[in-house]
């Protein structure tokens, strides 16, 4: 009886597994949420990069250890709307403010507090506007609407 028990729930389980994993339906099919694109280059490098697309530049700069600055990145800029706005409008870069390059930008604008949020101009360089803390993905989008209406 033991043997029977055992097989069966190994059958039954067998067949729930193939078909959840291979069934089409929508109902199974696990959406990946699609947030942000952060630019790969240099701070230089996203300016001539946004001067030619016509856009502006996001940057992110953050801290390892910053609570805060985790939790921006993994609910705010994981966000599927938050990523489709701010991949259209700006070029978004995400530099550590305490390392090479993102520890120049921050001594060069007196970071006081992380996260910090800059907007720049990408045909002269010059911050618009510069925030800092946490944002909930439609406070960030609706930031990030300020700059892009007035072009």
């Amino acid at each position: 009886m033991r043997f029977h028990i055992k097989t069966i729930l190994v059958i039954f389980i067998s067949v729930f597994m193939l078909t959840a994993f291979t069934n089409t339906d929508s109902t199974y099919n696990f959406e990946v949420k699609k947030g942000i694109d952060f630019y790969n280059g240099d701070y230089q490098e996203a300016l001539e990069k946004a001067k030619a697309e016509k856009k502006l530049v996001f940057v992110y700069l953050y801290a390892n250890w910053c609570g805060v600055c985790k939790s921006l990145k993994k609910n705010t800029f994981r966000d599927a709307s938050v990523g489709e706005f701010y991949n259209k409008e700006f070029i978004n870069l995400s530099l550590n403010a305490e390392k090479g390059e993102g520890a120049e930008i921050a001594r060069s604008i007196g970071l006081r507090s992380y996260p910090t949020l800059l907007y720049v101009d990408a045909n002269n360089g010059r911050i618009l506007n510069r925030v800092s803390g946490y944002k909930t993905p439609i406070q960030f989008i609706n930031l990030g609407k300020i700059f892009t209406q007035k072009q």
